[in-house]
């Protein structure tokens, strides 16, 4: 029996590789998982494995991860909808929210413009931001009024500026207001921009009065929808479907920290022939030359109480070593998008 760990100090996604027809769970020797509603679902949840010795796998790293302003809440949005947009050159109304400055927005021959967000539930947002694009200050949103909505159709008012202005590119400008209730749709109506034919914007963030969660104890490992701010994926999704799993936590000690989370208890024959497949995402949304998401690897914990990271060798296709430091160090996940990864 072996038992599926990820082991990691950063954020990130991850996914079974595709698998073919003859790959199907049988006579104890193969296990596949997507994560979707009809694949195999973890046996834990955001869970540090237990060595022999019986202590934790896990030292100066917990389950907190920055994103945005304080209070964000927009990982919740499910989906964004657009007067408008540049389908053509990428710079659609999905760049709003996916965490990346450098991704946009943009609007052709207009001044004024509306976007609609839908949330996964309702929140109690009290205030939100615009992140200006790249280029071309003309275009930045000069007036607009944002609402909040229980059911999508009837709308409320909640705040209204008038010549704002954004003094940098990739400028984010929070703005507050008297939240005094929780909405599951929020519209963004730009009544005028600052003089150009065209209207763009990096980033829309919403966010809750609840500015310092506490975080928690031990590395996060979910199933999420999937990452965002990829050049080269499909936002909010998993590389074979609509989910993977979210790995996720912050690294505090100035020196060494780790934690091997367990995710999967399978039971299945590992020989000679066995091979570990894997897509991850290792994501990086702030410029860190460091690369911290890419300390990491998945993990097997066998019944003889041995990890295959500890197993000179246990490489990958590159000959880079199966663990959080070998795959770090071949320089072979690269950030932001999707990465395969198999050893025999």
């Amino acid at each position: 029996m072996a038992a599926v760990l990820l082991a990691v100090t950063a954020q990130g996604g991850a996914v079974a590789a595709p698998a073919g027809p003859a790959s199907a769970h049988h006579a104890d020797r193969t296990f596949t998982s997507s994560f979707e509603s009809g694949d195999p679902q973890p046996d834990w949840r955001d869970t540090v494995e237990t060595g022999p010795d019986g202590k934790k796998k896990a030292s100066g790293v917990d389950g907190g991860y920055s994103s945005g302003i304080p209070g964000n809440v927009t990982d919740k949005v499910t989906e964004v909808r657009a007067s408008g947009e540049n389908t053509e050159g990428g710079e659609v109304k999905e760049n709003l929210v996916d965490g990346e400055l450098t991704s946009k927005w943009l609007a052709f021959d207009t001044t004024t413009a509306w976007l609609e967000f839908d949330l996964s539930e309702p929140v109690k947002a009290v205030r939100y931001a615009l992140t200006s694009a790249n280029d071309a200050p003309g275009r930045d949103p000069k007036d607009w009024t944002l609402k909040g909505s229980a059911n999508g159709s009837d709308w409320t008012t909640l705040d209204t500026r008038k010549d704002e202005t954004f003094s940098s590119r990739q400028q984010t400008r929070e703005f507050s207001y008297r939240g005094a209730r929780a909405y599951q749709h929020f519209r963004l109506e730009i009544t005028r921009n600052a003089g150009d034919n065209l209207i763009q914007l990096a980033e829309v963030q919403f966010a809750t009065g609840d500015t310092t969660p506490p975080a928690p104890t031990d590395m996060r490992t979910l199933i999420d929808r999937g990452p965002t701010g990829s050049p080269t994926a499909k936002a909010n999704a998993g590389f074979t479907g609509t989910h993977a799993l979210r790995y996720a936590g912050t690294h505090k000690p100035d020196g060494r920290a780790y934690s091997y989370n367990k995710v999967f208890d399978v039971d299945t024959a590992v020989t000679r022939d066995t091979r570990l497949s894997y897509r991850i995402f290792p994501s990086m949304p702030e410029t860190d030359l460091n690369y911290p998401a890419t300390h990491v690897s998945v993990d097997l914990a066998f019944t003889d109480g041995t990890y295959l990271s500890d197993l000179p060798g246990a490489v990958d296709q590159h000959g880079a070593r199966m663990s959080p430091q070998g795959q770090a160090a071949s320089k072979t996940l690269y950030v932001n998008q999707w990465n395969h990864k198999e050893s025999r």
